[in-house]
């Protein structure tokens, strides 16, 4: 039994190892993920020989022990947060303990079909959990898809051009499908039966190479292919987020150096300037005779009053073609009266209501203003998970990155922001959105021809946080078929082609503004017009299993009554 303990903890050790290896800026050895699961996969099946009728949870031991040491490996970064012990333990170890904790079900449910159904179905049951649990960690408050297993080939954007079909789950099917060939050939070459086993072996290299093949011939045919083009500038001023950017530098001065910055790089041809995250985030002030809000202050009621518009539009007067993108911290005032939203604080110096907000704001070439939303929100960080069920016991309660803190306010909508000319149709991205493919797609349905990622990657420092967080960036150009124009607070502004290369990118920590001529295109993908088919087919898939496993349950119980 200690000799049997021992290889499970080493498989448990060797799966985690080479999915670190693997994942890009951890490793970036990406053909490791082609067997990554295996050591874990043998271990299972040894497991299931050895104790048939056993139920699953010892085993789950071990593999929960792979996952955990996987999550903490990649994005141990998320502690790195220089906010104190508290909020390092809850932004850096509740992601890692609890998204290994979730990654374990599809393997109950691998373990639970082997039992209950049989081994035939115990694969078709892993794969389908799995991608049921990817897909539905794309949307609902613990939502954490930065470890989907198609991501690791962010950084061998040459192998999945076909995501423009699939989406990232098309390359975590794959990685699946692979992994479990050599591990079937590695088991059936341990039990004498080499046919199988070279059959299997054969299959897991055609299952790698023709997918490649493919990839290479849409890439090669997509060469020189190219929309009408307009001129960008990114901007990246390198502001420290936690001795300038929230209370060191007054905000007007740090909007006056970015836009300073793009006055080096900017031309008459120039046609949208891009600020980061929370470029712009004046105090909140009102008028305490009337609870309106003055000039000083992003206030959606009335943004033109800010001090931060009135910059943005001298500028302008200066550079009348270019419109301008910026991240900002906003706030809605609800008139009395008026409903308010679950996410609604109070201020109880004025006895009124308000919601903030991490968005983003349009001011096209004549001053018009357009306002987009955050909607996926970092837990822990800009939302309480479970708000409505949780607000009673501990408040309203987030950790305060970002210059606001509570729950901040969701956009319902997902608005297309167009410049004045036509020529250009938004979809921004702020931070963390970037990951979610089906998201993004669904808004650019709607007529976008860019897509632009707005972020404050400094928050982790020189980490492998903000290089996985543009290389995830590069799979969202092949999905949608959209250039991205990226503004980082600092590292790694760049640009990004419709193939997922990048170009142009600035170095870490270095202010400066870079200025290129972007193709857009209104080209609809398949994933842009039909989202996440395998995720959503995976979860019908997953679903019916786990009825089929309970439904056996039962009926074995009242054979045996």
């Amino acid at each position: 039994m200690a000799r049997h303990r021992g290889a499970y903890l080493l498989a448990s050790i060797a799966t985690a190892l080479l999915w670190v290896l693997a994942w890009p800026a951890t490793g970036g050895l990406t053909p490791l993920a082609f067997v990554a699961w295996v050591p874990l996969l043998l271990a299972a099946d040894h497991w299931i020989q050895a104790r048939p009728e056993e139920r699953p949870r010892n085993w789950l031991t071990w593999t929960y022990l792979a996952l955990f040491l996987w999550n903490a490996c990649t994005t141990y970064w998320l502690g790195l947060v220089d906010e104190g012990w508290g909020t390092r333990l809850v932004s850096g170890g509740f992601p890692m303990t609890a998204n290994a904790l979730l990654m374990v079900i599809p393997w109950w449910l691998h373990r639970a079909a082997y039992r209950r159904i049989g081994p035939r179905a115990a694969p078709v049951a892993l794969v389908a959990g799995w991608l049921a649990f990817e897909h539905l960690h794309f949307d609902w408050d613990l939502q954490w898809p930065w470890l989907t297993l198609g991501n690791v080939f962010a950084v061998r954007t040459g192998w999945v051009q076909w995501y423009e079909w699939t989406g990232a789950l098309g390359g975590s099917l794959w990685v699946w499908g692979v992994n479990l060939l050599v591990a079937r050939a590695v088991l059936a070459a341990r039990q004498g039966f080499t046919g199988i086993a070279r059959r299997s072996g054969a299959m897991a290299l055609g299952l790698v190479l023709l997918p490649i093949g493919v990839s290479w011939a849409i890439d090669a045919a997509r060469a020189g292919a190219q929309g009408p083009a307009v001129e960008v500038v990114v901007v990246q001023p390198n502001i420290d987020p936690y001795t300038e950017k929230f209370g060191g530098i007054d905000p007007i001065r740090q909007l006056e150096g970015m836009l300073a910055l793009a006055e080096r790089t900017i031309t008459d041809s120039t046609r949208l300037v891009v600020l980061p995250e929370t470029a712009l985030q004046e105090n909140a002030t009102f008028d305490m005779r009337t609870g309106v809000p003055v000039p000083r202050g992003l206030w959606e009621n009335d943004l033109t009053r800010s001090g931060s518009y009135a910059a943005i539009r001298a500028f302008q007067q200066r550079h009348p073609n270019a419109a301008v993108l910026t991240g900002m911290s906003s706030g809605y005032l609800f008139k009395p009266g008026e409903p308010r939203s679950r996410t609604a604080r109070y201020w109880e110096g004025i006895d009124r209501w308000y919601d903030a907000y991490n968005a983003a704001m349009l001011v096209d070439e004549r001053g018009r203003v357009e306002v987009y939303h955050k909607s996926k929100l970092v837990v822990g960080v800009e939302l309480m998970p479970f708000q409505s069920l949780l607000e009673p016991l501990v408040g309203s309660f987030s950790l305060d990155l970002g210059g606001t803190s509570g729950s901040l306010g969701s956009g319902e909508e997902r608005p297309i922001l167009r410049t004045a000319d036509g020529r250009i149709g938004l979809v921004p991205a702020i931070c963390y959105e970037s990951v979610f493919g089906d998201h993004l797609a669904h808004h650019a349905r709607q007529g976008a021809n860019l897509l632009a990622v707005i972020t404050n990657d400094a928050w982790w420092g020189d980490s492998p946080g903000y290089r996985q967080h543009l290389a995830y960036g590069r799979l969202r150009a092949i999905e949608l078929r959209r250039w991205v124009v990226r503004s980082a607070n600092t590292g790694i502004s760049c640009f990004i082609d419709d193939r997922g290369r990048i170009v142009d990118p600035a170095p870490w920590w270095t202010p400066t503004a870079l200025r290129a001529r972007v193709p857009t295109s209104t080209e609809p993908t398949l994933f842009l017009r039909f989202g996440d088919v395998i995720g959503r087919l995976a979860l019908a898939v997953a679903v019916a299993l786990v009825a089929w496993v309970l439904v056996n349950a039962v009926r074995r119980r009242f054979a045996k009554a």
